[in-house]
């Protein structure tokens, strides 16, 4: 039986999905020659066997790199939850890692949520972090969150909805006060059809199209652009220039104001709901602990 050790099977099962040694080292917090030090260690000790085929730009699985992530994968999911089960028995959940866009939406659940975690179990601590605009669920699928926070609606093959965060929250639409919309006391989606408005970035087909339909109920298309934007004082920035339309919900609006930015109701879309998401065939009885808590102060939602 190989010598293998498990952080080398781990530093292979990222390569097989990132297919590249830049992002695999960032993922892992190593340096690039020691992901490719570590899978030709690993290959060795496989019998000297390629896992994966390697150019100056493209890294590809071998047929046997391919067999042996489809074998290894849900072999080292099983180990790494009987691993985390036996730390929640021994020293409790440590730390859940959530992640989310801002604190607009949802804040009051998660905020009484997170004191009756911390406080129930001993040294559990919740961690909060920042998922980008342009990559609201590659943290989740990365592995670098336990939890997000998202909008829904939400079908993913991979991923699973659970506690309802918050509900009813209403769409509106973010301008310029020197924009031509900027006298209306609300508007339609037949409104956005003659004007640029942003594009959703980050966010799945389904939870697009709710933000803000691709055509009119009368069939018109909507102008979307590209405006790319790294953070909420670059879009304020430029939502106060009169340079964007920006559809979006209440709570987002309220927590981030500008004197030259006016909120207008959307009347004709249903509101939004907001909620945590997990990976699917993730097991992790910390991350359960606290999404129960949650799931008692929002009802009705769990995991499912």
């Amino acid at each position: 039986m190989p010598d293998v050790e498990l952080r080398e099977l781990r530093v292979f099962l990222v390569l097989a999905e990132e297919l590249h040694f830049g992002r695999t080292a960032q993922r892992l917090g190593l340096t690039t020659s020691r992901v490719s030090q570590t899978v030709r260690a690993l290959e060795r000790k496989l019998g000297g066997q390629e896992l994966f085929r390697r150019t100056s730009r493209v890294v590809q699985l071998t047929e046997a790199g391919s067999a042996l992530y489809a074998e290894l994968r849900p072999a080292v999911n099983g180990l790494e939850r009987v691993l985390r089960t036996a730390t929640f028995r021994g020293t409790g959940p440590g730390v859940v890692r959530v992640g989310l866009l801002n604190a607009a939406s949802g804040v009051d659940v998660l905020s009484r949520a997170i004191e009756q975690f911390e406080t129930t179990y001993a040294g559990a601590t919740v961690q909060l972090s920042t998922t980008p605009f342009n990559d609201r669920l590659g943290p989740l699928r990365r592995r670098e969150v336990d939890l997000v926070v998202t909008r829904l609606p939400l079908d993913q093959p991979d991923i699973v909805v659970g506690p309802v965060l918050s509900t009813d929250d209403q769409r509106v639409v973010m301008i310029g006060r020197t924009h031509p919309l900027a006298g209306r006391t609300d508007l339609s989606v037949e409104d956005l059809a003659d004007h640029e408005v942003r594009r959703p970035y980050g966010l799945t087909p389904e939870a697009a199209e709710a933000t803000c339909p691709s055509t009119t109920p009368s069939g018109r298309k909507i102008r979307f652009v590209d405006a790319a934007v790294d953070d909420n004082a670059e879009l304020l920035y430029l939502l106060a220039r009169g340079r964007l339309v920006h559809p979006t919900v209440a709570p987002f609006a309220e927590h981030f104001q500008h004197p030259d930015v006016l909120t207008i109701p959307l009347r004709d879309l249903p509101p939004s709901t907001c909620a945590l998401a997990a990976l699917k065939e993730v097991e992790d009885p910390a991350r359960d602990a606290f999404v129960n808590i949650v799931d008692s102060l929002s009802r009705p939602s769990t995991l499912r």
